[in-house]
């Protein structure tokens, strides 16, 4: 990842980092459906039109940690469905990725397990995150397709970006279950079980 990060930006991920912060710690306290953007605005020291150049509505203070990975990972993702092996290939990719973020955006990562695990306690948050994992998996099939130099959607790249995607959720799972291992090391585990069971 870049290291030279210039003033605005780090500017950029502090007002960021103060917003998701105040968002979690309300959502932890008080729950999802009980809070509002003006209670995570006023909890953060920002104006609402502030929370709102940032995040489109509430529940993206919380999913929005996320955006940091998925950036990285479409980066990398060139050529990766069109290997000889692209479940390989796409498991380095995301493994060195959550590696880089463990190693360099600690915040990130931490925020990651915060959001995980009230997920798994908030119905509507819960919700609200499968709904964005929905729509991330349709991103890593466009993805997916663009590197493989198609505009069709074939079964191929729908099922990799799919088994990516169930990989991912089982990973954030279990890791928000038990955080001793990395992400990373979780995500590379789930990929073993996933050879295992497709074996021959």
């Amino acid at each position: 990842m870049d290291t030279t990060i210039g003033l605005r930006e780090r500017r950029r991920r502090a007002t960021l980092a103060e917003i998701e912060n105040a968002a979690l710690d309300l959502f932890e306290r008080q729950g999802f459906e009980n809070t509002t953007v003006e209670h995570i605005a006023a909890a953060a020291g920002v104006s609402t039109s502030t929370f709102f150049r940032y995040f489109p509505a509430k529940e993206d203070a919380a999913l929005g940690t996320n955006q940091a990975f998925e950036a990285a990972l479409a980066s990398r993702l060139e050529g990766c469905a069109s290997t000889s092996e692209p479940l390989r290939e796409v498991e380095r990719v995301v493994v060195e990725v959550l590696q880089e973020l463990e190693a360099e955006r600690t915040d990130v990562i931490e925020r990651m397990l915060r959001v995980r695990r009230l997920a798994g306690a908030d119905a509507a948050l819960r919700s609200a995150a499968q709904r964005r994992e929905a729509e991330q998996c349709d991103r890593f099939v466009q993805m997916m397709a663009a590197t493989a130099e198609t505009t069709v959607i074939d079964l191929r790249v729908r099922v990799l970006a799919e088994t990516v995607s169930a990989a991912l959720r089982a990973s954030f799972d279990s890791w928000a279950a038990d955080s001793e291992d990395g992400l990373a090391q979780t995500f590379q585990a789930a990929c073993a079980h996933l050879r295992e069971l497709t074996a021959p």
